[in-house]
């Protein structure tokens, strides 16, 4: 059974879809500053366990494990709405939670800012092939 990308033949319900992926990675440049770029290239590594809120460890815990590990929190509100929108990205491409997608609107991103990080992140990620079962 043969892959077939058919994201060429699909209408664009975007126009940054629409274009080459060298474009559409231009498009995004121009969208988004370079700090939030090195956000999203960050969030690249983030597990979705980081997107959970980090627990505090016992001593007896830290008394075996060791300290506690830092945050991946960042401190920048806007930013970190940014980070787990991209980590969401970075791990299920375009089907994202309405939750991740309203946090980061409520962050002040805009829909074409938001649109723009998506996109990025799906084109630079791997494609992955699914065998059938």
């Amino acid at each position: 059974m043969a892959f077939i990308d058919f994201r060429d033949d699909a209408p664009p319900a975007c126009p940054a879809f629409a274009l080459a992926p060298s474009q559409s990675v231009a498009l995004a440049a121009q969208t988004l500053t370079e700090l939030e770029r090195r956000v999203i290239d960050l969030a690249r590594g983030d597990g979705l366990s980081s997107l959970r809120a980090q627990r505090k460890r016992s001593w007896l815990v830290r008394l075996i494990l060791g300290p506690q590990p830092p945050s991946p929190v960042l401190a920048n509100e806007r930013l970190e709405a940014l980070r787990r929108l991209a980590v969401q990205a970075w791990h299920h491409g375009y089907q994202l939670p309405a939750s991740a997608l309203k946090e980061a609107q409520e962050a002040g991103y805009t829909d074409t800012q938001i649109g723009a990080a998506v996109d990025l992140i799906v084109r630079l990620r791997q494609p992955t092939r699914r065998s059938a079962a």
